[in-house]
């Protein structure tokens, strides 16, 4: 009963001391006041009380304060007698020891007990501040009255204040996703036929919308006749977890899908690098470059949780066998644009093969040629984004439209067109390829 005072006054301060003389003067007055009752022959009856409470208040020094303030006041004021031992009878002499060593008692006790409570206080504390770091919450149900008992921690779990805290079983099954409470009612029953430890997760709702997962566990307690009596448990909110199990699942469809669409593509190229090949020499040499410009792509990919890519990043690295962008052979300008993962994968393996066939008959084939590529994001109509592309080769050789076109065109045409739903215009113009390339980003 006196933890909120121990909080609020510090142990053997002035105001500590304060109170303590405060309690002596009242217990003096009071027994003034008593004297037509008790006589004189307790003298130091009221003094007691007074140095527990200042004990255990104000702690040891106030205690010891009041005992001797008490004592001195007591005698001359109440008792009325010179404070000379030769004038003392025996009687006298044996109260005065009896009080004396009962008030140190008393002030050492209440002094050890002010210090338990205060050592107690800390480590509720300390468990209140770790349950709620860990969004953890105690709870105790007596059974047999049907009440529940909530730790202050409960109530940030299920984001409830003081004034809604739930009363017995009906009340915490409100609480309750509708669709898990006969699990949470069959848990509980089982628990309590079986006497066993129950452990269970289950949906609540908070009071601002949001559904939360909380995880419980707790175990039965039987009374001396092995009835059950109460159960004690602890709730931990683990809506964190479940979204990440959910995430992680997620992510583990998007692998097999992307694993089975990889294999796919490798298949296809495989097969189409075979038919265009001459010999075996020139089929490794081509299936191991595209199998290269895909594991670019891939490795981008990974590095960004397969949530997509920005642009630059893909042509950055289709283009860095051949000395990557820079200022002189290679230029790439564009506003900011994140690509989606199929979107990237697509990219990456046209910007490989106008790279290749820049560096095969194109302008990276000649010392003085260059290559432009340069990209926009329009809006041509509302809601829809469209992203356009210029690949533009200069100071190559004459270029002239090829009479049959090959892997590397429909690949480009396959990929932009089908997998990607854009458009794509080659105009072989003699200065060099000028490649458009239009792509909508609300594509996946």
């Amino acid at each position: 009963m006196f933890n909120r005072y121990t909080k609020l006054v510090p142990a053997n301060s002035p105001v500590a001391i304060a109170i303590a003389l405060g309690c002596v003067a009242a217990a003096i007055a009071a027994r003034m006041v008593l004297e037509p009752l008790v006589g004189s022959s307790v003298p130091f009856i009221t003094l007691f009380p007074v140095i527990l409470v200042a004990t255990v208040i104000g702690g040891i020094v106030p205690g010891l304060i009041a005992t001797i303030v008490g004592l001195i006041a007591t005698w001359y004021v109440v008792i009325g007698t010179p404070f000379e031992f030769e004038l003392l009878s025996i009687g006298e002499i044996t109260e005065f020891a009896l009080f004396l060593v009962s008030a140190i008692l008393m002030v050492l006790v209440a002094s050890a007990m002010r210090g338990a409570l205060e050592r107690l206080e800390t480590a509720q504390e300390r468990l209140y501040a770790a349950l709620q770091a860990s969004h953890t919450g105690t709870w105790r149900w007596d059974i047999q009255r049907d009440l529940i008992e909530w730790d202050p921690a409960m109530l940030s779990v299920f984001g409830l204040d003081a004034a809604q805290v739930p009363r017995n079983l009906t009340d915490v099954l409100n609480l309750v996703h509708p669709d898990d409470r006969d699990y949470v009612s069959r848990v509980t029953d089982m628990a309590i036929k079986n006497r066993a430890t129950a452990e269970h997760e289950f949906r609540t709702i908070l009071p601002d919308g949001t559904e939360h997962w909380i995880y419980d566990r707790s175990r039965i307690f039987s009374d001396p006749e092995g009835r059950p009596a109460y159960m004690i448990g602890a709730s931990l909110d683990i809506t964190d977890r479940k979204h990440a199990e959910e995430r992680q699942l997620l992510l583990l469809h998007e692998l097999n899908h992307r694993v089975k669409n990889t294999l796919a593509t490798v298949q296809s190229l495989a097969q189409q690098t075979l038919r265009r090949s001459v010999n075996p020499g020139a089929f490794q040499t081509n299936f191991i470059a595209r199998l290269m410009a895909l594991s670019a792509t891939h490795d981008i990919l990974t590095r960004k949780l397969w949530e997509g890519a920005s642009i630059d990043e893909i042509l950055g690295a289709e283009l860095q066998p051949y000395g990557g962008i820079d200022q002189n052979r290679i230029r790439a300008a564009g506003e900011a644009v994140q690509l989606k993962p199929q979107q990237a994968l697509s990219l990456g393996m046209v910007f490989h093969e106008l790279a290749t066939n820049a560096a095969k008959y194109g302008s990276l084939s000649t010392p003085r040629g260059s290559v432009r590529v340069s990209w926009t994001v329009t809006q041509p109509e509302p809601g829809e984004n469209r992203l356009t592309i210029r690949w533009l080769e200069q100071g190559g050789p004459v270029v002239r439209k090829p009479e049959h076109r090959g892997f590397g065109t429909r690949l480009i045409e396959r990929s932009i067109a089908h997998e990607l739903g854009g458009q794509v215009q080659m105009d072989f113009v003699p200065s060099g390829l000028d490649c458009l390339l239009q792509i909508p980003l609300t594509n996946p």
